[in-house]
């Protein structure tokens, strides 16, 4: 979505970190949550955000670990040589493929 058309609601808060008056969000606040201006909310997502990966989107990821195996994938059976987890063999494991196509389906 392009943020220069993204809706922007009225609202009348002060920031949860410094203070600062806000009086538009992109979205409606419930309440039961600070809301941050935009400076402390850029400098809590990068306080938190592990440094070193690649990745798209707008932050770095930290890169992640993966375990040389020898697997067979449970759908279509190709070889697996590479896995982002260790698998303990009580479940099936599938290539990134098939993997993908079951979060889509």
């Amino acid at each position: 979505m392009d943020q220069g058309n993204r809706q922007m609601f009225p609202v009348d808060v002060n920031c949860g970190e410094c203070g600062t008056h806000i009086s538009e969000l992109p979205f409606q606040p419930s309440g039961d949550r600070p809301v941050y201006c935009t400076e402390c909310l850029r400098a809590r997502r990068n306080s938190r955000r592990p440094m070193g990966g690649g990745g798209g989107g707008g932050g770095m990821r930290r890169e992640r670990k993966m375990y040389d195996v020898d697997a067979q994938c449970a759908e279509c059976g190709a070889q697996i040589t590479q896995l982002p987890f260790m698998p303990t063999g009580d479940r099936p494991v599938y290539c990134a493929s098939c993997n993908a196509a079951r979060r889509a389906a």
